[in-house]
């Protein structure tokens, strides 16, 4: 990859936008953001929050475009900051993945009127993209020509997912996914090189790579797919079935209820089942036994997705089976794990399944980088683990590390003296109990006096605890669970409802902004460290041994920054955070910042940090 450093301080200043907030133009973190891009070309930025992070990626791909470059992309972890970047800059392109968009091919009929189409997106069992065996459906007049922009059938109203794919192969900047962005590198051949890329939350890449490149076989999928590969007789049943038959046996044999690692011996097993499979002429089966109507492709919708999916992922899982297992010259890159449900239930359609976990992503992730390349985030830590983990290193990619604007003396990060040590091996059986309570009547104490709280667990046992404690002490806290959906609960808490909003650290460590006093008080239990009967922390134990723990600390370091930061978005906030166990003793101090350290309080009980908090909060009343 060669580095672009065309981009002059200039053109960056004169790319970056002038409208509200920055009516008066940059500020002085944006602007040494600005210049140390300007100079170095492909960087990474450690920005603290509030730092005007965004604006900044909108004038480095709004000057890459100035320049000559022609596709340009922003990228983030997810939809929410899509469309959050999305509001604040609506000129840049939007391009979202295939569960966001309708299908129109069912509706049969090429015109789709305005009335139809909101009736559509307001109807829960509207039909979405990713629903739908896209690529056997050639017939759709909806379709979008790639080369042309131009509906298969002319006047037709057009497919919005290859509506916008068209529109964001036609240059200029886009916003989008990790995962949009990822497979339009990695496996479509249809989009031009990309001139300039900033990655935005650089560093959840790695996760977010792995979670979308790793996939599960279910013997559900298995069974419909071979259904109707039966219906066209196919020669390539016999194989699958053979395939289902050896993955029955060894889930069943290894897994009771809960993932378990897969031996060198059970993968290469399952792999030899299915080398001799071709999937172009499965394909090629499939797709005449639609135009001939042997396959319909509406009454088999959704089994005709499921092979749909199977025929694309066929070398796919040869190749990952392939990664799983140790050779003379690497380590394995992935790891495969069963999964056997003895005790089906009535609405179960899955009892037996693999997972295939893509893990060593790094030279995937250096595949799909740009010329011109920036990674930013509000905590990046050691540069050198980063590095490790995301391809993305020093020196071919200098760090700038900016001390925030933010007064130190608006906000508190505890660690009382008294708590107690929350690991698995470290606390007494009734530690845990005894901790959650503790934390319920401090919350309800803080809500007397108008301070709401986010309270994060790591795992759902202790977040259920939580909410079983909070309703004993008269604590009005919400959460998930029983329809309700994360995001909706903290939708439901920032306008207004309850006074402790409650989730796992999966949820609310990161995504969940809670500004303006929403909720000035946070509580995180416990670090998340890898639990020891998970397969992916016994592959990582394998191998890496011993120099497996300053990879884990470090992700352990910024899911504590990361939830410190959650109720602290502006110079303007006041909010103080609990770290409760003891065991964020060697974590915390080491992942703060210069500037955050004069708010470090280790020394005193958690009474007093009690008091020191309501004083703190009190003057912003």
């Amino acid at each position: 990859m060669e580095h672009q450093n065309h981009l002059s301080l200039q053109k960056l200043l004169a790319s970056f936008p002038r409208g509200g907030k920055y009516s008066n133009g940059p500020w002085k973190g944006q602007e040494d953001m600005l210049a140390f891009v300007a100079k170095h070309g492909c960087v990474i930025i450690e920005s603290p929050t509030g730092s005007g992070k965004t604006a900044v990626e909108a004038a480095i791909l709004q000057a890459a475009v100035a320049s000559g470059g022609k596709t340009c992309f922003l990228v983030t972890p997810n939809k929410t900051l899509v469309e959050q970047i999305r509001g604040e800059f609506p000129d840049i392109k939007v391009a979202l993945g295939r569960s966001e968009h309708l299908c129109y091919y069912y509706e049969n009929q090429p015109v789709i009127g305005e009335e139809q189409l909101v009736q559509l997106g307001s109807d829960p069992k509207s039909i979405k993209a990713d629903e739908i065996p896209c690529s056997m459906l050639k017939d759709c007049p909806h379709r979008v020509d790639q080369a042309t922009g131009e509906t298969f059938v002319p006047g037709s109203t057009s497919c919005p997912y290859l509506q916008q794919k068209y529109e964001a192969k036609q240059g200029g900047v886009v916003v989008c996914t990790m995962a949009f962005y990822l497979f339009t590198q990695l496996f479509s051949r249809e989009f031009p090189e990309t001139s300039a890329l900033v990655l935005d939350e650089a560093h959840r890449i790695a996760e977010i790579v792995r979670g979308a490149l790793s996939y599960e076989i279910t013997d559900h999928h298995l069974e419909r797919s071979i259904e109707l590969l039966a219906r066209i007789e196919a020669p390539e049943v016999e194989t699958l079935e053979k395939f289902l038959k050896s993955m029955r046996y060894i889930c069943k044999k290894r897994s009771l209820d809960e993932p378990v690692l897969l031996t060198d011996e059970e993968i290469r097993r399952l792999m030899a089942i299915l080398e001799d499979v071709s999937s172009s002429k499965l394909l090629a089966r499939i797709e005449k036994a639609v135009r001939n109507g042997t396959i319909d492709a509406a009454e088999d919708r959704v089994a005709l997705r499921k092979l749909e999916v199977l025929v694309r992922d066929l070398r796919r899982y040869v190749h990952s089976f392939e990664y799983s297992l140790e050779t003379e010259e690497r380590k394995p890159l992935n790891y495969t794990c069963a999964f056997y449900k003895f005790e089906k239930g009535e609405r179960d359609k899955v009892q037996c399944k693999l997972v295939v976990k893509c893990y060593f992503v790094a030279p995937l992730i250096k595949k799909i980088l740009a010329p011109l390349t920036v990674a930013l985030s509000a905590t990046i830590g050691d540069e050198k683990i980063f590095g490790y983990e995301t391809g993305i290193q020093f020196p071919q990619f200098p760090c700038l590390k900016l001390e925030s604007n933010f007064p130190s003396g608006n906000t508190r990060l505890y660690l009382p003296t008294d708590t107690p040590d929350l690991s698995v091996k470290g606390r007494d059986k009734r530690d845990m109990t005894k901790t959650l309570r503790k934390v319920a009547k401090a919350a309800k104490r803080f809500a007397a006096k108008r301070h709401r709280s986010l309270v994060i667990t790591i795992s759902n046992t202790e977040r259920d605890k939580f909410l079983e404690l909070a309703k004993e002490e008269g604590l009005n806290a919400i959460s998930y669970g029983n329809g309700v959906t994360a995001k909706a609960a903290a939708i439901a808490f920032k306008e207004g409802q309850g006074d402790c909003l409650v989730g796992t650290a999966s949820n609310y460590a990161e995504g969940v902004d809670l500004p303006k006093q929403i909720a000035p008080v946070i509580f995180f239990l416990r670090p998340g460290y890898p639990v020891p009967t998970d397969p992916g922390t016994q592959f990582e134990v394998k191998r890496f041994g011993g120099a497996r723990w300053p990879l884990w600390n470090w992700r352990v370091m910024q899911q504590a920054l990361q939830v410190r930061g959650r109720n602290v978005r502006s110079t303007r906030d006041v909010g103080v955070t609990f770290f409760i166990s003891q065991q964020f003793k060697r974590i915390v101090w080491g992942a703060l910042p210069k500037w955050l350290t004069k708010s470090y309080r280790s020394d005193l009980s958690f009474e007093k940090c009690m008091a020191d908090a309501e004083e703190l909060l009190g003057k912003k009343e």
